[in-house]
């Protein structure tokens, strides 16, 4: 690595969102020094790229930096496109789903390349595995900690997930504070009880379920931490993170996004009472990196969420627009297809398992706003792409790269739900 300015240890760049962030950290010309699991230096260097060749760094806009007060790149549009995790993991989104691509000529250039710098680190491990020496070097140089990584999987309980979660928060922090870095936490909005509707910096009110918990025992580590002055940090918090707005590279752990593929080549949708939220990575990062930028906003936690949502009726008209022939089904029909299509087909299998028997809450936070970045970023404040522009755009990408899966559905001569079958 020859790359010099800003330095940032970020973790979670071989994720769906972390590697988004990195490409926004290159394109502003920052060092970018990644923390990724791997034997040997040649598959954490093989992992990093993959991720970063997908994600691509050349459409992000230089003016949007970590340290930057200007404005927002005019410039990006959509490209003429939290979930369950399946593969439970350090850092969601890690591997790229079959057929998955950018729009020509993405991806990171020799210069930008040469601005990474990729170190061991495991945080599943105390001190990320590293000798103590090796690990307090992390932070040489460094001006601020962008910690993304985390073990994402609401199957585990709290003990499970802890050290991933909280004790390599817990270290990290104690970085910050030794190299005088500043300190960017992406939580969840899995950490804010559901009866919040606000954005408080420390969290107070418990949550349940072993993730939630985790991240939320993480936020109180930052805001402690902040409240002491031992670190200046800032607490993001994204909800459902969702496809790519100019390149429809989808998130590989996100069940609405698995659902609406199903839709596709079931040929049939669900009837659901719900409205869906799509916040696309490349928007979520935009406004990441512009809040983490500001010594202003720290000592405070946003919720990085889109405020623009649609319908699920809005998704069965875009996939019959875009040639998809969908029919309607009762939820509980539909769950019956997924389920039979799911005994010859992996990936059914994985999106059928994580159906609930009783419905699907798509948007469980619809009263959630990102209230506080509007009014702390005003005109800098980036708009999200409107939700059903958004979604066809995204569907026709699919189409496009590949991950629309080849048709699936019950054995030639099988009944079908609702056509003399058993319910």
């Amino acid at each position: 690595m020859t790359g010099g300015g800003p330095v940032t240890l970020l973790t979670g760049a071989t994720g769906f969102l972390g590697s988004a962030l990195a490409a926004r950290l290159l394109a502003q010309g920052r060092t970018v020094r990644c923390v990724v699991r791997g034997a040997s230096a040649d598959e954490r260097t093989r992992r990093l790229r993959a991720a970063l060749r997908v994600t691509g760094a050349r459409g992000a806009s230089r003016a949007e930096g970590i340290s930057s007060a200007e404005g927002l790149s005019p410039g990006e549009g959509l490209c003429p496109g939290e979930g369950l995790c399946p593969g439970e993991g350090l850092c969601p989104g890690e591997g790229l789903c079959p057929g998955e691509g950018l729009c020509p000529g993405e991806g990171l250039s020799p210069g930008e390349w040469e601005n990474v710098d990729v170190v061991p680190g495991d945080l599943s491990q105390e001190r990320l595995g590293l000798p103590r020496g090796r690990f307090e070097a992390l932070v040489d140089g460094v001006t601020d900690i962008v910690h993304c990584g985390a073990r994402v999987t609401m199957a585990l309980p709290y003990g499970a997930l802890h050290d991933a979660n909280v004790r390599a928060t817990e270290e990290l922090l104690g970085l910050a504070e030794a190299g005088g870095a500043r300190f960017v936490h992406v939580s969840s909005m899995a950490a804010v009880a559901h009866r919040l509707t606000g954005e408080p910096f420390e969290l107070l009110d418990p949550v349940s379920g072993g993730y939630g918990q985790s991240k939320w025992s993480a936020d109180r580590l930052v805001s402690v931490a902040h409240q002491e002055k031992r670190v200046r940090a800032v607490i993001l918090r994204p909800g459902r993170v969702t496809a790519d707005s100019r390149t429809g590279r989808s998130n590989p752990d996100d069940l609405m996004e698995r659902v609406v593929r199903m839709c596709a080549v079931l040929g049939a949708a669900p009837r659901l009472d719900t409205r869906v939220r799509l916040s696309p990575v490349d928007w979520v990062a935009r406004l990441m990196i512009r809040l983490a930028g500001d010594d202003t906003l720290h000592g405070r936690a946003y919720h990085v969420v889109s405020d623009r949502s649609m319908p699920w009726s809005s998704v069965t008209a875009a996939l019959r627009a875009a040639g998809h022939a969908v029919r309607e089904l009762p939820y509980a029909e539909w769950r019956s297809l997924a389920v039979t299509a799911g005994r010859d087909h992996a990936e059914a299998a994985r999106v059928a398992h994580a159906l609930p028997a009783d419905g699907l809450v798509l948007d469980e936070r619809a009263a959630s706003r990102p209230a506080r970045a509007r009014r702390d970023l005003a005109a800098d404040f980036p708009e999200p792409p409107e939700p059903e522009a958004l979604l066809r755009d995204t569907l026709a990408a699919w189409g496009r790269t590949g991950q629309l899966p080849t048709a699936y559905g019950p054995p030639a001569g099988a009944p079908r739900p609702g056509h003399g079958g058993e319910r």
